[in-house]
């Protein structure tokens, strides 16, 4: 990941706040994290996967305490923010109550570091517009800022970067575009695994790995450990990850409640192509479910895409993991 590497060093040494896309497992936090620690830079790192169902400002806050507190710096900041006077005069924000009060302390006191949010879209529903704290900390502090997320079309209209109404509008900052690896170079990052932990693997067990599993080192990853610690049957491997894929899958869609059995039927239908169009998915619906609107089509794949499930490519739709396809053809 040496390009993406560069453009992550750009944004937090010539710059304030990079934004990290890529979907689930090619390998966002490890880059983040590999980065921060390699280049010494002091940092907390927030995983907003950690929240509870329903996101509140206060889970928030005791999720980046409990990161603080296993820090040694950050320690002693938890220890100055009970003392600490709250300034934020002049700078157009609002507080409305303790919770944002002791957020905001936080913020000032984490000023020549970096905090990192990760899978920021979480944070959406947040009774408060966390952007517009967002924006404070960009514009006042001394902070720099990672916000990232593999529910990418979700994470962006968290942000609203591109909405002038919105507090983040016209704040710059670097878009760190996380794909997965050619075919190349995953077949690189194998080798340098395997070697790493000293055993001995034939080439074709490396070459059918790729086949399978693509360039997603999260997959690329499991498949390895698996490996070293003992399972060399690799169909069982390749069966045990579409079954994790397939069960986050299910679980992520429980959230669309009775609309559920839609997108586990458009999911169907791409799988099983391949690829598809609009109209290839919308006849493959109703000859299941019976009439189904436009618009309600329209909504199932803006929101697959959203979720990181589809992605889009020449007016067809396909499924963004081949792990995640052979998943929804076995298990969904």
């Amino acid at each position: 990941m040496e390009e993406e590497w560069e453009k992550l060093d750009t944004a937090l040494s010539k710059g304030k706040m990079a934004v990290v896309t890529g979907l689930r497992r090619y390998g966002k936090t490890s880059l983040m994290l590999t980065y921060l620690n390699e280049s010494k830079k002091k940092y907390v790192y927030v995983d907003c996967r950690l929240l509870p169902s329903t996101v509140s400002l206060s889970s928030f806050l005791n999720l980046i305490n409990s990161e603080l507190y296993n820090l040694n710096w950050g320690k002693k900041i938890l220890e100055k923010i009970s003392s600490f006077e709250l300034n934020v005069a002049g700078f157009g924000i609002k507080i409305r109550n303790k919770e944002e009060a002791n957020l905001i302390k936080v913020l000032q006191e984490l000023e020549g570091s970096v905090l990192v949010i990760d899978e920021a879209q979480a944070l959406r529903n947040l009774p408060i517009k966390f952007d517009s704290i967002l924006a404070y900390a960009y514009d006042s502090l001394d902070l720099k800022i990672v916000v990232s997320g593999s529910e990418v079309g979700l994470l962006y209209r968290f942000l609203k970067v591109d909405d002038p109404d919105a507090p983040l509008y016209g704040r710059a900052f670097n878009e760190v575009r996380i794909k997965p690896l050619s075919e190349q170079k995953a077949k690189q990052f194998l080798r340098a695994g395997f070697e790493q932990e000293k055993v001995s693997v034939n080439e074709g067990v490396i070459n059918e790995a790729v086949q399978n599993l693509g360039g997603i080192i999260g997959w690329l990853t499991y498949f390895g450990y698996l490996y070293v610690t003992g399972e060399r049957n690799t169909e069982k491997i390749y069966e045990s990850a579409a079954r994790l894929a397939a069960e986050e899958l299910k679980k992520a869609l429980k959230v669309f409640n009775v609309g559920e059995i839609r997108y586990i039927e458009a999911l169907k239908i791409i799988a099983t192509l391949g690829s598809a169009s609009w109209s290839d998915i919308k006849r493959g619906i109703e000859a299941k479910l019976g009439k189904v609107n436009d618009a309600k089509i329209s909504k199932i794949l803006k929101n697959l895409m959203d979720s990181g499930f589809i992605i889009k490519s020449e007016n067809e739709y396909r499924i963004s993991d081949p792990v995640l396809a052979k998943g929804i053809l076995k298990h969904v």
